[in-house]
């Protein structure tokens, strides 16, 4: 762990409290003078610290500007991070990259023409939450890569709980859900090599609404943002935990315990649901009413499997696997 990073854990210790530039010292072995450049460095990247003579130093404010040197040394995995001011599409920028020899973390402060799935966007207003994009050439088969978006929806919820002390829950496949409305979502794209017939780069975009924001109109409703956190964190700090949950996940995986923990946090399992799209029912927004089921479990690939509920398929089970396909809890 960096200077920098040792410091940042003392100062969250000892909140509010000045610690001499000797003490810092004796705490981590190093002379006075590289705690003076660390802290440098740490005010350089927006981090409140304060300095008094024959005080010391305290922290005042975590810096909420997005760091790549922070993200980098917080993620115990090789990989590569990129920090934009603003993009139109994290996914679509990460596309472009070629040096994929390690992970690539696109991470924007804001998007223009942030994506969502079933040709949606995903709104990403400047500073008030985390657009990034996971982008990495796989070195295993389609069954495993089937499971990328369960995967990465588990590790949102675990960075969830030890970053932010909060417990959001699952809405098949790819939504996460603060009290009852949405608080991230999942994009998963892929490129395929067609000589090989394997997945040659997945494209993992993440979205998550942290701050107080206004949303627009045809949000207000569905959409919320981070509140009542029982910790306090950075986007930073999430950012780094999502990356580091997700590729522990992917480097120990464990289908049994991956579909364990998924199902645990689902939101919609035993629950009425309606099922729109492909081969079911327009969109809502289309006008869609939806295919009235039950949410009955999720399969060793991931997929929901559903007993509907009315027409000539009552009491039908099926198993829905189509990325052309949404759900929502049926209220009524």
């Amino acid at each position: 762990m960096s200077t920098k990073l040792k410091l940042l854990e003392i100062f969250s210790l000892h909140e509010n409290e000045f610690i001499s530039g000797q003490k810092l010292a004796d705490m981590l072995g190093i002379t006075r003078n590289s705690i003076w450049k660390a802290i440098k460095k740490l005010q350089d990247q927006g981090y409140e610290i304060e300095s008094k003579p024959s005080l010391g130093y305290r922290l005042i404010q975590k810096s909420d500007v997005l760091s790549g040197e922070y993200i980098q040394e917080k993620v115990p995995f090789p990989c590569k991070i990129h920090i934009l001011d603003c993009v139109d599409s994290t996914n679509d920028y990460a596309k472009t990259l070629t040096d994929l020899s390690v992970p690539n973390i696109v991470i924007a402060n804001e998007q223009t023409k942030g994506k969502g799935r079933l040709g949606r966007s995903f709104y990403s207003p400047a500073s008030k939450g985390i657009y990034m994009t996971i982008a990495f050439e796989p070195d295993f088969g389609l069954d495993k890569a089937m499971l990328v978006t369960t995967i990465s929806a588990l590790a949102v919820c675990q960075a969830f709980e030890a970053t932010v002390g909060l417990g959001p829950k699952i809405k098949w496949v790819n939504d996460i859900y603060l009290n009852g409305k949405k608080v991230c979502g999942i994009l998963t794209e892929a490129e395929s090599n067609f000589e090989t017939g394997k997945i040659s780069k997945i494209i993992l975009g993440i979205g998550i609404n942290c701050f107080e924001q206004s949303f627009p109109d045809e949000l207000a409703q569905k959409a919320t943002y981070i509140e009542k956190a029982q910790k306090e964190y950075t986007r930073n700090d999430l950012i780094a935990s999502v990356a580091e949950k997700f590729f522990d996940l992917l480097s120990n995986f464990d289908k049994r315990r991956l579909l364990r923990d998924y199902k645990s946090r689902s939101l919609i399992l035993g629950e009425p649901i309606l099922i729109f799209g492909t081969s079911y029912d327009a969109l809502p927004e289309n006008g869609g009413r939806g295919v009235k089921a039950r949410a009955i479990d999720i399969d060793e690939n991931g997929g929901l499997v559903v007993e509907y509920s009315e027409g000539r398929r009552a009491r039908e089970m099926d198993t829905i696997t189509s990325g052309e396909v949404t759900i929502r809890k049926d209220l009524y």
